[in-house]
Formats: structure tokens, sequence, C-alpha cells
């Protein structure tokens, strides 16, 4: 391996205009191109520049050194790769040193093996990004997650898809550590999932599919927790009417999950599709699992991120597995759950609390209470139109099915019920013209 020849072109230019490393370092970042691919030079890869140590920058940092210099990478004193051959062939090789007489045969192969581990931690240790830049990208991942239930759907979207956007570039524009890959793909995934649980929830269930799909495939390549990509699956196939298949997708994440709210969402989710699809024993089995997984889990934070599974969550699939196996006090003992909770001070997220009016508004359909239904239903009229997502909307198309009922015929205040739902699904997340495009 060549020795490294200091790059005196570089050094000079920097101490013409920066008293230090740090100074310089610092307005590098604050480039164009640092900022769209998330770069974050620090003093070290600075002098490692100019010692010789790296000869030819990756292209993010030769793009972004010429918009702070206003000089190309060779003009700084940078070689390209073809020119660094050139005068490798050009430059006589040295005589080899005389072989001691007392060295073994395996000397050779030693110090070969030497140079290999030398190059071999280079380019592991070589990365085009750092470790505080892929924090930075974990945290917005997690604020966005948390967001999830406050936020309307198609902003949250947009801001979603954009970090993602961020992610990918980052994956596809640079030579990275492998634990920064790795984590690179945890991040994009847990996006990619995410993202396919809004495009579910604004009814758009091809795209949905497709992202559900790359999240998984991500999670696996990170070798990390694949539970949300299994959710985001479940989760699409149940809104599609595939209750088989949402049953399966739910069981393959729960057996794949540790222990977390989401293994318990999961178990529930192959309740709700497994009474959905008529199988009544395996939604029994199904409850019970997901029985067993929250006394095993610490769910005792309130949490309203996309990923969380607090209390007023496991009574929506309560209330669901009720109503759909014909027990409706079962699904009011599920509904007076969510909403001591709430009066308790766990956090409300809009949407949750209307499944949880609606699924009431069920149950007391099932027992023959239709002022009761009409007063659940009141509420949940007036809900945000942001916050109307399909979940709601789907729900409300239930209760409809339900109010034609042969039984209710000729009902004034079931008319009544059926128009207002028409009014609230048609002026559902009306198509917004400054959504950012996916």
């Amino acid at each position: 391996m060549p020795d490294a020849t200091p790059n005196t072109q570089l050094t000079a230019w920097r101490e013409a205009n920066y008293p230090t490393r740090a100074e310089m370092t610092e307005a590098l970042n604050r480039t164009p191109t640092a900022l769209e691919h998330g770069l974050l030079c620090d003093e070290e890869r600075l002098r490692r520049w100019e010692r010789g140590e790296v000869r030819w920058p990756h292209p993010p940092y030769r793009k972004a050194l010429q918009e702070l210099t206003g000089r190309t990478a060779e003009q700084l004193g940078f070689i390209p790769p073809a020119k660094q051959k050139a005068r490798s062939r050009s430059c006589p090789r040295p005589a080899s040193a005389p072989t001691d007489a007392g060295a073994g045969p395996h000397d050779g192969e030693e110090l070969a093996n030497a140079a290999d581990i030398s190059r071999l931690t280079q380019w592991v240790t070589a990365s085009d990004t750092t470790d505080e830049a892929i924090a930075q990208l974990a945290r917005s991942t997690s604020s966005l997650a948390a967001s999830h239930t406050q936020v309307p759907a198609k902003s949250l979207l947009a801001e979603v898809l954009k970090l993602h956007r961020r992610t990918q570039r980052l994956l596809e524009g640079g030579q990275h550590r492998p634990r920064h890959v790795r984590e690179l793909l945890r991040i994009d995934g847990e996006l990619l999932a995410h993202a396919a649980v809004i495009f579910g929830d604004i009814n758009h269930d091809d795209a949905a599919d497709q992202y559900a799909a790359a999240a998984l495939i991500l999670a696996r390549e990170a070798g990390t927790d694949e539970a949300h990509a299994w959710y985001a699956q479940a989760k699409t196939a149940r809104w599609q009417n595939r209750f088989i298949e949402a049953a399966d997708l739910a069981r393959q994440g729960f057996e794949a999950s540790p222990r977390t709210p989401m293994k318990t969402q999961l178990a529930w989710y192959e309740a709700n599709a497994a009474a959905l699809l008529g199988d009544k024993i395996r939604a029994r089995e199904a409850v019970t699992r997901a029985e067993q997984s929250a006394e095993a889990t610490d769910s005792s934070v309130p949490d309203l991120s996309v990923w969380s599974f607090p209390v007023a969550r496991q009574a929506v699939f309560a209330q669901s597995v009720a109503t759909r196996t014909g027990d409706p006090d079962s699904a009011l003992r599920a509904t007076e759950m969510a909403d001591n909770a709430w009066a308790e001070g766990t956090p409300v997220a809009p949407a949750v609390w209307a499944q949880i009016r609606v699924g009431a508004g069920v149950a007391h359909l099932l027992k023959g209470d239709l002022e009761g239904t009409a007063e659940q239903l009141a509420e949940v009229m007036t809900l945000d139109r942001g916050m109307r997502l399909t979940t709601v909307t789907r729900y409300l198309v239930d209760l409809d099915r339900r109010l034609r009922s042969p039984r209710l015929q000729g009902s004034p205040l079931a008319n009544q019920l059926r128009e207002q739902i028409r009014d609230f699904n048609a002026a559902a997340l009306t198509d917004d013209p400054d959504m950012e495009g996916s």
C-alpha cells in the first residue's frame, strides 16, 4: 500500500481562509450539498484529507468542497483514481530487502496479511456520514411516529416521505460503515412502514402494500425488529377485506416480534381478522395470545406513537371482536375501558376515539337500542375533517350496512343516521392540492 503524501494544497487553502480545522468543517457542513445529504464533516476527516490518507473523497464531499472553496477536488490537491494508478505504474518498485537467514518461510505471507488487515480496517471505517447525522435521522423518524395520531394524515405523509427520500439518498449515494448501513436500513424500513400505514388511512391501498413489502425487506436486511412491517401489511390486508391473509400476516408478525406492545397488537389484529372472517375459534385463540402477551409486556407509559398500543387501542380491537362475534355486552365493557383511560388522563387520539364511539353505536344497535346508537353517532359527527381516516369511515360504512337491516326499514331515525353517515364520509379526506406527491 503506498505511503500517504500530505495534501499541501488543501492545507494551504484552509490556512489562508480559516484559522482552524473546526471552523472550516463548520462552514463545509453548511453548504447546500452537505445539508441535502446530511453530511457531517468533522476535524478528523479533514485531518485525514490534509495528511493524504484519503486521496479522492466521495462525490458528495467533493461537491461540498467545491461549493465552499470555488475549486475542484483536483485543484485542491486531491488525486483521481485514474491518476493514482498512472503514478503507481510510473514509479519503480523498490528492491526487496535481503531476507534474514533466520526468517521463517511464512514471513512474507504474514506481511501480506498485515497489509490486508490495514486495507480492511480503512474500508470498514470509511463513511460518508457520521453517528451524529444518523442519530438526527432516527430522532426525526421517532418524532414523526409520535405525531401520527395528532397531525392530519396527508400533512404527516408528506413529512414521512420527505425524510424517507433523504435517508434513501444517503443509502444510495455514498460509502458507509457497515453499522451505518444497518442503521440507515432500519430507519428507512420504519419510515416505509409508517408511510404504508398512512397510505392505508387515506385509502391508497396499492401504495400501502408496496411500501409495507419494502419495509419488511429493509428490516430483514438490517437484522432488526420486523414487527412494524408485518403490522403495516396486516392492517392493509384487513382494510382490503382480505381477512384470511390479514390474519396470517398478523400471526407471522406475532411470531417474529419481541415482547413489545406491537406483539400484542398483532395478536389482536389476527383476532379481529378471524372474527371478520367468521372463524370464532381462531378469533378466541388469538384473543388469548393477545391477553397473554399484554401481561408479559410493560405498556404502562401512555404513548400516541403510530407503533404504540395504549388501552384505548386495545379497547378498539376488543370491541370489534365482540361485535363480530355477537357479544354486545363485552363491546360496551371495552368502550367503558377506553373512556375510563381517557378520564384518567391518557392522551386522546381523535381517530381512535371516533372508532370507539362508532363501535359503541354498533353494540347499542345489537341490543336493539337505536337511540343509544344515535347518541354515539352524534359525537362522531364533530370529528375534524383531517382526522376522518379510512379506519373511521369504513367503520361507519359497516354501521350503515347494519342500519339497512329489514327490521329497521321504515325507521325515520335509522334513515336520518344513514344520511348523516353519507354526508360525513363524503366530506372526509378531500384531496389537498398542497399535498406533496409521493
